[in-house]
């Protein structure tokens, strides 16, 4: 198990429309067993919305978003999970798994205040 740590910078942009976006410098490459969002700021704008996503494209598969968090500031824990499908590519009902990643991880931070930021931190095992 190991943890990636992403700093998205301070936004820029002014009151409630502020962004900011940072890419892991080094592909990711696991299953995703955990995200923990860090809220930085004075405190951060309730209409903060975080979006933790892979790029996409490089050889890797087109993007995919695993984690969107929409009119939040409260730091905490979260377990994305991606819902297993047989052969037919039918989805199974209630089955789930980690979310495999073979890519660089991109996290946005929007509709903040000026210099609030997230950190980000990515189990991945």
């Amino acid at each position: 198990m190991r943890t990636i740590a992403i700093n998205t910078g301070q936004t820029t942009g002014g009151a409630g429309v502020s962004t900011a976006t940072a890419t892991t410098t080094t592909r990711v490459e696991g299953m995703l067993v955990g995200v923990y969002v860090k809220y930085n700021g004075s405190p951060p704008a309730g209409t903060t919305d975080v979006t933790v996503k892979t790029k996409g494209g490089d050889g890797a598969a087109p993007t995919t978003t695993f984690l969107t968090l929409t009119n939040a500031a409260t730091s905490g824990w979260f377990f994305p999970r991606i819902n297993i499908h047989n052969t037919s590519g039918s989805a199974q009902a209630a089955v789930w798994d980690y979310f495999p990643i073979w890519d660089f991880v991109t996290v946005t931070i929007a509709q903040a205040n000026d210099a609030d930021s997230v950190d980000v931190w990515l189990m991945v095992e």
